[in-house]
């Protein structure tokens, strides 16, 4: 017999509650059914729900102390459904940002609501298909920074979205995330991954670094280069997998090789962020290893062009670029060579050494670049 979770309705018009729990009633839906005029009552509850509850929130009016409220539910239930009687670009993107699963337009439409009640009935903590993104800081030439964009990238992503964050240091041998971070983990990549099928999902987040109280949980790369050599890409896939589960977004930084498992690490990554400075030979190595991505049918879609260390007035200009590899940039990050040793050497993101430096501000506005697209990308499914 199927269980049931409790549904939580929360909308400032009773109608409109009453009408969303007709509804349900009639599709068959058998669990317990609350509805609130009250956010602040809703999330209280919500709180001390005893399963993962299913919440259809309404923002029409959205007041800031509403969206504060309704950004904390995500951190309860991963079953959210917006409503609202706007549908513009902008609303949805804050939808998404705020933990949506759904976006319906009022007057709801029975079908549809149906349809999204199946869908969340099915959704579990092992919904393989959600708005979970892998994103992969990757270069097939050293030292272009990957490591810094994917430690900055991933804090400042955990800042701005109020989402949990994973960091996963899958350079294997050489690993320097944990370096980057200060940070002395109890646990590493190689621990995880071979206790991954006895570790339970509700335990696994513990295995993981917290940096400073963030959302931001960082797993580091196995502690002898030997491990490495021992970890299998169906295991690496497999932990995946699972972290998709979890995680909202996994940001990976990975090695320069182009073995086994780092092909298995870009297959199944939603986007890669091919990193690239602005010299011919680099520019070079990318036409050859986006020649790689199109032999391996990667959507052009799946490829993120990130220029580091970008001066303006270059004598390679950012169309010459373009013109060659015949993709956009899809972001320049400045030349800060200060603030970056000063950011590595004590073990600190570019942010906490300097807030205001044109470096922070670029990972700041690249998070949110990214964030956006993410929920751009769902936004196709409503008619617009």
């Amino acid at each position: 017999m199927m269980k049931y979770p409790s549904i939580f309705v929360v909308d400032s018009n009773k109608n409109s509650s009453d009408i969303l729990k007709i509804y349900f009633q009639e599709f068959g839906f058998e669990g317990e059914i609350k509805t609130f005029e009250n956010y602040t009552d809703a999330l209280n509850e919500i709180k001390t729900s005893q399963d993962l509850p299913i919440v259809f929130a309404d923002i029409s009016n959205l007041t800031a102390k509403q969206e504060e409220i309704l950004n904390s539910i995500k951190l309860y239930t991963n079953k959210i459904v917006f409503t609202s009687i706007d549908y513009s670009t902008n609303l949805i993107i804050k939808a998404m940002r705020m933990g949506a699963k759904e976006f319906l337009t009022k007057p709801i439409i029975k079908d549809d609501l149906e349809r999204t009640l199946k869908m969340l009935l099915n959704l579990d903590s092992k919904l393989e298909e959600s708005g979970n993104k892998i994103i992969t800081v990757f270069s097939n030439k050293g030292g272009i920074g990957k490591t810094t964009i994917a430690v900055n990238l991933a804090l400042e992503l955990a800042k701005s979205t109020r989402d949990k964050v994973a960091l996963l240091d899958l350079n294997l041998q050489l690993g320097d995330v944990s370096t980057f971070l200060n940070l002395t983990p109890s646990f590493d990549l190689n621990y995880v991954i071979k206790n991954l099928t006895d570790i339970k999902q509700e335990n696994l987040l513990t295995l993981f670094e917290n940096y400073k109280d963030t959302g931001l949980y960082v797993l580091s790369d196995p502690n002898f280069i030997e491990q490495a050599e021992t970890i299998k890409p169906e295991e690496i896939s497999g932990l995946l997998k699972t972290l998709k589960q979890i995680f909202p977004y996994i940001i990976i930084d990975m090695s320069a090789n182009l073995d086994s498992n780092s092909l298995k690490i870009l297959d199944i990554s939603d986007w890669i962020m091919f990193t690239t400075i602005v010299n011919i030979p680099a520019i070079r190595n990318c036409q050859r290893c986006l020649n790689l991505f199109e032999s391996r049918n990667y959507p052009d879609e799946k490829i993120k062009i990130i220029l580091n260390r970008f001066m303006e007035n270059e004598e390679i200009t950012v169309k010459d670029i373009e013109s060659a590899i015949s993709k956009q940039i899809y972001w320049k990050i400045p030349n800060n060579y200060f603030s970056i040793m000063e950011a590595i050497n004590k073990g600190m993101s570019v942010s906490e050494i300097n807030s205001r430096s044109n470096i922070a501000n670029s990972f700041k506005d690249l998070s949110t670049k990214i964030s956006d697209d993410i929920a751009l990308e769902t936004i196709s499914k409503y008619k617009i």
